[in-house]
């Protein structure tokens, strides 16, 4: 670790030794010295690069996050359209591994063609998050899972489908991890709260249910979690094996002195926080995290509740809301590993390239019919060399995945 942090230390300011050498860029923008401005960039840089992308965060909730057998199964199901009420979508759908695990469109598309209401994020480094949806309304990501497969617009498939489904087609599997599946004569096939034929059901076949449920969800997370974008050239730059080029490394300082890191910093280069940055909304203005706290508190799969394997945790995850502040019409902060990968940006999708993405946080911000209040990081956002922002941020591509993640794996032998 010592050598590695030298290493970085060493090429930082070698890289940052030829910035600054034409034009304006001797000194900042309030007429510094330019060696303050680089001996700045070199400590934010340093900060930057602690990236620690080979270790993944606990999920204390999830009792299987870790377990081979259930990230296996997990994979099987994220691939399958026969959970969804067409058979026509899987979770593969909108989180296509040939985009990014995000999708070619601005809206997510699910069963019937039903359109969502946001742009569907990314998975890369998925484990790294403490809230899930744009609007953080599920505390881990087994409980983001089921939201899905229970949604309208996305595959509008019931819990008691999903308790048949995997009763029929892959009991085995899924008793070889979890154990014996409960008996399931006289269950309806098909229901979910709110419906008749699941408001019938005895507390007891109720819980049986949304046990088999959160089980899928826990095995979908351990797999998901697997889909990790660490060694891109930014990290590789960071363990000394390559330079960046005159353009990357302009971007780097400009990335570092527009303020970015300020939101986009830490190993995913996501605070994991919530903000208001104004994109427009068409029709009914979407209210974000406000909204998202309030289904988070009230969902029975959070953290906190009957099917969490650490409640401690999850309320110690619940906690961390309190300390939040302009919540409305604030979304969650994306990564921005592989997001030069990526053809849309933002919740709703509708910044379609990344310079436009990064235009926005130019004056774009300021002058948009949008609900709630600017972030006041962005009052004096001043975003110059968008050129050279733009080439320092694929240096974040990821490279691919193992084949071995890409599709459905071999089946279950018992």
């Amino acid at each position: 670790m010592v050598r590695a942090t030298w290493m970085f230390l060493f090429f930082i300011s070698f890289i940052f030794a030829g910035c600054g050498q034409s034009g304006n860029r001797n000194g900042d923008r309030n007429g510094n010295n330019g060696n303050n401005r680089n001996n700045n960039d070199f400590q934010e840089l340093e900060r930057l690069g602690r990236l620690s992308m080979e270790v993944l965060p606990d999920s204390p909730t999830n009792q299987y996050a870790v377990d081979k057998a259930a990230a296996i199964f997990g994979q099987r199901l994220f691939f399958t359209k026969d959970m969804s009420s067409t058979g026509r979508v899987a979770c593969a759908t909108c989180h296509d591994p040939e985009h990014g695990f995000s999708e070619p469109r601005s809206l997510a598309q699910g069963v019937h063609s039903r359109v969502g209401s946001r742009h569907s994020p990314t998975l890369w480094n998925v484990a790294f998050s403490e809230f899930y949806f744009w609007d953080g309304r599920a505390d881990s990501l087994w409980s983001q899972a089921l939201q899905a497969i229970e949604g309208f617009a996305e595959m509008d498939f019931s819990r008691l489908e999903v308790v048949y489904f995997i009763a029929n087609q892959h009991a085995a599997e899924y008793e070889s991890i979890f154990g014996p599946l409960p008996n399931l004569a006289d269950l309806p096939r098909s229901g979910k709260p709110g419906d008749e034929s699941w408001e019938r059901l005895s507390s007891q076949q109720k819980d049986n249910v949304q046990r088999i449920f959160a089980n899928v969800g826990k095995a979908l997370e351990a797999y998901q979690r697997q889909l990790v974008c660490s060694n891109t050239r930014f990290d590789r730059f960071v363990r000394g094996e390559i330079n960046l080029t005159n353009d990357e490394r302009e971007g780097a300082s400009e990335f570092l002195e527009s303020g970015c890191d300020q939101c986009h910093s830490g190993p995913t280069l996501s605070n994991q926080r919530f903000h208001n940055i104004g994109i427009d909304h068409p029709g009914t203005p979407d209210r974000g995290r406000i909204n998202g706290v309030t289904a988070l508190v009230n969902d029975i799969f959070n953290g906190t509740g009957d099917y969490s394997d650490d409640v401690a945790a999850g309320f110690s995850r619940l906690n961390r809301i309190s300390s939040e502040v302009n919540q409305l019409g604030s979304f969650k902060t994306p990564t921005l590993r592989g997001v030069g990968q990526r053809s849309h940006f933002g919740h709703l999708g509708n910044l379609v390239t990344l310079r436009e993405m990064i235009d926005h946080y130019d004056d774009g911000p300021r002058n948009r019919d949008f609900v709630g209040q600017l972030d006041p990081l962005l009052d004096d956002s001043d975003v110059q060399g968008e050129a050279d922002i733009e080439a320092f941020l694929r240096t974040f591509d990821c490279p691919p995945l193992p084949d071995s993640l890409m599709g459905v794996p071999p089946p279950f032998i018992q």
